[in-house]
């Protein structure tokens, strides 16, 4: 049976015929729709206008529903701008999801995908700006009348369309680097030619049209109200943790779910046209043979350092085995301190070969293996940046 093959079979360093079999880092990302009158009228302009003909039609400055109004109309000209920022610029804020798994239990009694199930919930950081709960009150003061105690807005304008993606949270490594024999090559001397020539090993599940996802698309979504309070059900005057976050999204309409997956294994021509949100330059190469060279340096350090860190360790029991030999064949008991002697020397090999300074070494390679990181970029600002240039939002 196959269950009981060679265990070779079974390494990830084995040439198969059936690659990309690692595991998976699942995380999301959100779409929201900024553009479409009709379907999403709260972000795209069609509730401002709503807004705005109320404050243009008031009797004049002074007057009270004018002035409330045009409170309103600000309010949600900054939450717009408040989310675009935050899904753009700061995916992290939105740490969690929830209640994708109901769109995949199909019942075949019940065709509406609404109802009071039909709620996706964004687990959120909180920051000492108070960037959520900020969200969620200027959605709040933008769409309801607390002195009234009625929406301001009809329930049409608030609803709004999205999508989200569910794909690998990593950017997928380029493998490729163009054919290194002089004519392909950018900044690279005509009158040296090597032959070098590399494979995309990757290109099936990188890039755009390419790396695996699912994509869920909502229709008529609304926002929950009372969204952003979680940090003030439970103050505490010496808080043990930083504050979280909730909102809640609800929807009415699953409009469709895509998919791209067993790349490898299955291929349809219907995987031809979709797009993913992952950055296209995954399956760019490298300009010139430095920055391949770099490249390939930077994966070889990866791959080897288990083995090297192991190896030389190795290298050390043997010299100290060697030397203890040597010793003993040479001396009687005529050095003392031997053991001492003998230890300094273990302690310079291991102090070169410490695990904790190649992790370092390792580490400090990070930054040039992130997409989007500028030259003179630490660790830190590298992670940052490639994350927001691999999970920004592609529609503005």
């Amino acid at each position: 049976m196959s269950d009981f093959r060679n265990i070779q079979d079974f390494k990830k360093s084995k040439t198969s015929s059936h690659p990309y079999q690692d595991p998976t880092y699942l995380s999301f990302l959100l779409m929201f729709d900024f553009k479409s009158l009709e379907n999403s009228p709260l972000l795209s302009g069609a509730a401002e206008e709503y807004l705005d003909n109320i404050v243009s039609g008031g009797s004049n400055e002074s007057d009270g529903v004018t002035a409330k109004y045009a409170e309103k109309l600000e309010a949600l000209k900054n939450f717009k701008k408040a989310l675009k920022t935050i899904n753009n610029d700061m995916p992290w804020y939105w740490q969690s999801l929830s209640g994708l798994d109901r769109l995949l239990k199909i019942d075949p009694n019940n065709s509406y995908w609404g109802g009071d199930e039909a709620i996706l919930t964004i687990g959120t950081l909180e920051s000492i700006n108070l960037a959520i709960a900020g969200l969620m009150q200027l959605y709040r003061t933008a769409v309801f009348d607390d002195s009234e105690w009625k929406y301001v807005l009809p329930s049409n304008l608030r609803k709004f369309k999205m999508y989200v993606y569910v794909t690998e949270v990593r950017t997928i490594k380029n493998m490729s680097a163009p054919r290194i024999n002089g004519a392909n090559i950018n900044n690279f001397p005509e009158n040296f030619k090597p032959s070098i020539q590399v494979t995309n090993t990757n290109a099936e599940i990188s890039g755009q049209t390419s790396r695996p996802y699912f994509m869920f698309e909502f229709k008529y979504c609304e926002f929950d109200i009372q969204g952003g309070s979680m940090p003030f059900a439970d103050l505490n005057k010496n808080p043990e943790g930083a504050a979280a976050n909730e909102i809640a999204i609800k929807y009415e309409v699953l409009n469709q779910v895509q998919s791209r997956a067993l790349n490898g294994i299955v291929e349809t021509v219907y995987n031809t046209d979709k797009l993913s949100p992952a950055p296209d330059s995954e399956t760019e190469s490298p300009s010139n043979l430095k920055e391949w060279a770099l490249g390939q340096a930077n994966q070889k350090l990866t791959d080897i350092k288990g083995g090297a860190i192991n190896s030389l360790n190795q290298l050390a029991r043997d010299k100290k085995q060697e030397l203890y030999m040597a010793a003993q064949n040479r001396t009687t008991n005529r050095i003392p301190n031997f053991e001492n002697v003998f230890q300094n020397f273990v302690n310079n090999v291991d102090s070169a070969t410490d695990v904790n300074q190649q992790t370092r070494n390792i580490g400090a390679a990070i930054s040039d293996n992130i997409y989007g990181v500028q030259t003179g970029d630490n660790i830190s600002d590298a992670l940052g940046r490639g994350a927001v240039i691999s999970l920004g939002n592609v529609y503005e």
